[in-house]
């Protein structure tokens, strides 16, 4: 498997659904400053979408926005994800 997370399906899927969240929470297009993806065992070949992904906010002031995803299959976790983002203005 690759290091390079953006040559996989999972890393467009997770960012897609924090950008989405990031959005809701500030009413305009953020900018992300960092993510984080910690993988498990996708030695299975998982196809990972949205229906695979819990995101929560961890924390939220004025301007930044921490958001936790969780990626599960078959009710176990099998990778997280942390985010940054920013209200861009």
């Amino acid at each position: 498997m690759s290091n390079h997370h953006t040559k996989h399906n999972y890393y467009q899927i997770i960012l897609d659904n924090k950008e989405s969240l990031a959005t809701k929470e500030f009413g305009a297009i953020p900018k992300l400053l960092t993510i984080n993806i910690d993988l498990g065992d996708l030695d299975n070949n998982f196809v990972i979408s949205d229906n695979n992904l819990q995101s929560s906010i961890e924390k939220k002031s004025k301007d930044t926005i921490f958001i936790k995803t969780l990626i599960k299959i078959d009710n176990d976790n099998i990778a997280s994800a942390s985010s940054i983002w920013t209200n861009n203005c």
